[in-house]
C-alpha cells in the first residue's frame, strides 16, 4: 500500500496464492564499479516465500518468488529442496534461513555468494536464529573452535533469586517423579522395557555429542570467501570476525543494533538477554575481542522471545515474547550503569560529562580508594559522579596500572574487559487486545 499524506492508503500490489511464511521489500542494492544491477528497471523487488511455489510443482515453502512492485511481475524464482523459515536482506545480499542451513545470494544479480551448514536448530519460534546487519552476518554455531576463540564472550550471569531458586527445584521434583513413574510402570508391566532403554540411549548420545548449544559466530559478508563458510580448525579465519559463547543454552533470538557494533542475544529459556560490544581485529577472529556489556534480565519464568529491536540512538532495547509483552530497556552503547544523565537528554551523552573530565576526580578517586579502600567521594557520604553513579565507565587504578605494563594504553581489545551491567526493565508493555477484537469493535 501507497500511504497518502491524508492517511488514505491504496492497494497496489497483492500476492494472493495460499498463505505466506515470509515476505521482506528487497532495500536498493550498492552498486560498485565492478558490479551492475541487473534488475534496475524491475526495482523495488519483494521477496516472498508462500505455500505455493511458482512452478507449482516445488513442496510447501520450498522457494522464494521475487515480484517488481514496478511492473507487478515474477521476475526471479530461487528453489530449494528443503523448508525456508525467514528471509534477510541488506544493500548487498538476500539470507534465506533454512532449518540448519543458511544461503546469501547477491542482491544485485542473486547468484549463490555463501552457504553456512554449520547452524544449531531452535526449539523456538526462530527454527534457525540469526541477525544481519549492514555488513555482518550472525549466527548460532554449533560448536566452539578453539583456534578461532575471540577474547571475552559471556560472563556469568547474575545471582540465582530465590524464586529462580524454587522454581528449578520444583522442576527437578517433576523430573524424578516422571522417572520414578516410568521405572514402576516398567516393573508392572504395563510399559515396554525398551522404552526406557532407548530413551537412556538416547540420552547417552546427546551427552557424547559434539554440538555445543548458546555458540555465536559472526562473519563480513564482505570478506567471507564465495562457496561453504566453515569454521573448523583447519580452515582459515579469513571472513570471520568473532566466535564466542553467548549462553549456556540454545540461542533463540539475537539482532544487531542500527551502527552493527552491538549484538543483543537470547536463549531459549527467555530469562536474561546479554547485549555484546564487538571490537574486531584486522588479523583474525582470535584477536578480536567481545565485552558483555549487558545482561538484560526478564525475569525467572521461561518465555520464547519472538524479536528484539532497538532504537535508533541506542539507548533503549525493546525484547517482545510470545506471551505479549515487551519488555523496554535502558543501556548505553558504550556499557555503564544507565542513569538521569545518560537518558534524560534528548541526545546520546558521552561516557563521562565535562566536570568529570575537567575536575579531575579521577585522581581524586584514586587516591580515597587507596586509603580508604571504600566509597569514591570527595565529600563523605555523596557521589563523585553528579550523575550518581560514580565511576561510570571508566578503569580504576590497578586497571589502568596493569594496561600501561601490558604496553596497553587503553586498548579494547586486552584485558582487562569492562564489568558486567545487570539491567532491569523500566517497563513492560502488555497489550490487551488481539487485532481480531479492534476489527470487531471499531469495524
Amino acid at each position: 500500500w501507497p500511504l497518502q499524506i491524508s492517511g488514505e492508503a491504496q492497494e497496489l500490489f497483492s500476492v494472493r496464492h495460499g498463505p505466506v511464511r515470509a515476505a521482506r521489500i528487497l532495500p536498493a542494492p550498492q552498486i560498485s564499479a565492478q558490479k551492475c544491477d541487473n534488475f534496475a528497471e524491475k526495482r523495488p523487488l519483494l521477496g516472498v516465500c508462500k505455500s505455493i511455489g511458482s512452478s507449482g510443482t516445488s513442496p510447501p515453502y520450498c522457494c522464494v518468488d521475487l515480484y517488481s512492485l514496478r511492473t507487478g511481475e515474477m521476475v526471479k524464482s530461487i528453489q530449494f529442496k528443503t523448508p525456508i523459515y525467514d528471509l534477510h536482506c541488506n544493500k548487498r545480499i538476500l539470507v534465506v534461513v533454512l532449518q540448519e542451513k543458511i544461503a546469501a545470494f547477491d542482491s544485485c544479480t542473486f547468484t549463490k555468494k555463501f552457504f553456512v551448514t554449520s547452524c544449531y536448530p531452535c526449539p523456538g519460534p526462530n527454527m534457525n536464529p540469526i541477525a544481519l546487519g549492514s555488513r555482518w552476518l550472525a549466527y548460532a554455531e554449533n560448536k566452539l573452535i578453539r583456534c578461532h576463540q575471540s577474547r571475552g564472550g559471556a560472563c556469568g550471569d547474575n545471582i540465582q533469586s530465590y524464586t529462580a531458586t524454587v522454581i528449578s527445584a520444583a522442576k527437578t521434583i517433576k523430573t524424578g517423579l516422571t522417572m520414578v513413574g516410568k521405572v514402576v510402570t516398567q516393573l508392572t508391566g504395563t510399559l515396554p522395557s525398551g522404552a526406557t532403554e532407548e530413551e537412556i540411549l538416547a540420552h547417552g548420545n546427546l551427552r557424547r555429542s559434539p554440538l555445543v548449544p548458546g555458540i555465536v559466530t559472526i562473519i563480513d559478508t564482505e570478506t567471507v570467501a564465495e562457496g561453504q563458510v566453515l569454521v573448523s580448525e583447519d580452515s582459515d579465519s579469513d571472513g570471520i570476525v568473532a566466535h564466542f559463547p553467548a549462553h549456556e543454552k540454545p540461542i533463540c533470538c539475537m539482532a544487531f543494533n542500527p551502527s552493527g557494533m552491538l549484538l543483543v542475544t537470547t536463549d531459549t529459556l527467555g530469562h536474561d538477554f546479554h547485549v555484546f560490544q564487538i571490537l574486531t581485529h584486522p588479523w583474525s577472529s582470535s584477536q578480536s575481542a567481545v565485552h558483555h556489556l549487558y545482561t538484560l534480565h526478564r525475569g525467572e519464568t521461561e518465555a520464547k522471545v519472538q524479536d528484539i529491536s532497538f532504537s535508533h540512538d541506542c539507548r533503549w532495547v525493546v525484547v517482545s515474547t510470545l506471551r505479549g509483552t515487551s519488555h523496554v530497556f535502558p543501556i548505553n552503547p558504550y556499557g555503564g550503569q544507565p542513569c538521569v544523565r545518560t537518558h534524560m537528554s534528548p541526545r546520546v551523552v558521552n561516557r563521562m560529562s565535562r566536570f568529570q573530565k575537567s575536575a579531575g576526580l579521577e585522581e581524586i578517586e584514586q587516591e580515597l580508594t587507596s586509603k580508604q579502600g571504600g566509597r569514591c567521594s570527595p565529600v563523605p557520604g555523596l557521589s563523585s559522579s553528579p550523575s550518581g553513579s560514580p565511576l561510570h565507565g571508566k578503569l580504576n587504578s590497578q586497571d589502568t596500572y596493569n594496561n600501561f605494563t601490558n604496553n596497553n594504553p587503553g586498548n579494547p581489545r586486552l584485558l582487562p574487559l569492562p564489568s558486567l551491567t545487570v539491567v532491569l526493565p523500566l517497563a513492560q508493555i502488555k497489550q490487551p487486545m488481539t487485532l481480531g477484537t479492534i476489527t470487531k469493535r471499531t469495524g
